[in-house]
């Protein structure tokens, strides 16, 4: 239904001419509740802003610190040496996100960057840990490219309170639209206006523009397919749970099996193998999750 509608909303203009991206303002502030953001070509262009944006040596502690989880996205740390910060990678006890000794590794001239839920762990930060960092007063990024599929809060409401966050968020995940490449990042005005100094030229294309214009119309269908998947993955833990399959929940659209159980399922399909889970091992499997439980019926038998 989206996509018909999407493909009727195209015209010869669209792709001849650059896309007029503030017809997208209403639309996306109506779509996520906040007004001061800017959008980019994909969330993770949207990140790299936020690195442009802070790289600026100190006078006399010299480059910025980055302080990142261990595991964490891998283009924090790529976009951490290409504008030559200084990085420290806080490891993970095993599923826990390690809020104390991230804590302890800020200082005054750190940025902090981390995913909530996390990639490619899964797990949620608690608010109550978040603020304890955005109380350390240092700028700070939260991706929530997964914040749909998780029953987590965003903390786009925290904004306003917090001169230092910065929040992205992406249609890639659950809203199924990685190949248009959108994101947005979201900051106080002041900060919105420092970041639009390393924005591009035209950030989306013409089909983009449209895409995103037609699925903000339609974000209840959206909505409905997130929920569908949060149900689906929690059907399906309660089934691998009687089954005495080994796996580590998530708050995303995936959760972890082990790789000696894959035994018990059939031949035929194809999972992401050698998944790394800090102390637990290498030998873990990511098993992905639709909005139906009937493609999991050879689960389910």
């Amino acid at each position: 239904k989206v996509f018909t509608e999407y493909k009727k909303s195209l015209k010869e203009e669209d792709i001849r001419f650059y896309p007029n991206v503030h017809e997208l303002n209403k639309p996306l502030e109506k779509f996520y509740g906040y007004s001061n953001f800017l959008m980019g070509f994909g969330s993770d262009r949207c990140i790299n802003y936020f690195f442009e944006a802070h790289r600026k040596k100190h006078w006399f502690w010299g480059r910025k610190r980055l302080v990142i989880s261990d595991p964490s996205f891998p283009m924090y740390d790529v976009y951490g040496q290409i504008h030559d910060y200084k990085i420290k990678k806080v490891k993970y006890n095993i599923i826990k996100f390690p809020i104390s000794e991230f804590l302890d590794d800020i200082d005054s001239n750190s940025i902090v960057v981390l995913s909530n839920p996390s990639s490619p762990i899964g797990d949620v930060i608690c608010r109550e840990d978040l603020i304890r960092i955005l109380d350390v007063g240092q700028p700070t990024l939260v991706d929530e490219a997964y914040i749909e599929f998780s029953n987590e809060k965003s903390c786009i409401d925290l904004i306003d309170e917090y001169p230092n966050l910065y929040v992205t968020r992406t249609f890639s995940k659950a809203y199924g639209s990685a190949g248009t490449r959108f994101g947005v990042i979201f900051s106080q005005k002041q900060n919105i206006e420092k970041l639009n100094q390393y924005r591009d030229m035209y950030e989306i294309t013409g089909q983009t523009f449209k895409w995103i214009q037609t699925l903000c119309k339609n974000k209840d269908l959206a909505d409905e397919y997130i929920e569908n998947v949060k149900k689906t993955r929690g059907d399906l833990l309660i089934k691998l749970y009687d089954m005495g399959i080994k796996f580590i929940p998530s708050s995303s659209n995936w959760f972890h099996i082990k790789e000696s159980d894959l035994g018990k399922l059939p031949k035929d399909i194809i999972f992401r193998k050698n998944c790394t889970i800090p102390e637990r091992g290498n030998d873990w499997v990511r098993l992905q999750i639709t909005d139906n439980i009937k493609d999991y019926n050879w689960i389910l038998k």
